[in-house]
């Protein structure tokens, strides 16, 4: 039987990856075996570890290339786990599709947009392939609303792939993004 393929997306603080950790919960509650992963160039929480920004937390394997997650599957894995996919490159489609085949289910977790409103390849690659998409909000951090789905970088650096958190990057509606928007302008 084949796995199947769970992608959580959405902006800033919208909990990804804490629903992320709620199917490792669920899963190693069930004694399933698993595995996972996160970019290691993410370090926000240290190296091996996958935090929300609530403090929930889960050991993780972190990983330089695609390659990295090849390497660590072992062939009894009931399911994997991939956190911040917007950091990994399209390749990891193919991994996912090879888990997939072997009957290896798969949740995947990542922004879908950069702060520019471009999609991050992998992730909508990922979501192409998807049998549940989750998209979540979060509360706007400007009108205080639950309507955000954008994520608004409030430095200088306009740089797409940078990681970070409160001190970069906040949750924002569509109508607060545009405000901000014209007022930087």
């Amino acid at each position: 039987m084949s796995g199947k393929l769970t992608v959580i997306v959405g902006p800033m603080y919208s909990g990804k990856t804490t629903e992320l950790l709620t199917y490792v919960e669920i899963y190693k509650l069930g004694k399933k075996k698993i595995k996972l992963f996160k970019p290691s160039i993410d370090n926000r929480y240290g190296s091996s570890l996958v935090k929300t920004h609530s403090g929930m937390s889960e050991q993780a394997q972190p990983v330089d290339t695609i390659d990295d997650i090849k390497n660590c599957l072992f062939s009894n894995v009931d399911a994997v786990f991939i956190d911040e996919t917007q950091f990994f490159s399209k390749n990891l489609i193919d991994i996912v599709k090879s888990l997939l085949d072997k009957g290896i289910d798969v949740f995947c977790a990542g922004l879908d947009m950069t702060f520019k409103q471009n999609p991050f390849e992998t992730t909508s690659a990922l979501m192409a392939l998807a049998d549940e998409i989750i998209k979540k909000r979060a509360v706007c951090q400007i009108c205080g609303e639950y309507t955000a789905t954008l994520s608004y970088k409030t430095t200088p650096d306009q740089s797409e792939i940078d990681v970070g958190g409160a001190e970069k990057y906040m949750a924002v509606c569509r109508d607060c993004y545009n405000k901000l928007l014209a007022g930087n302008e």
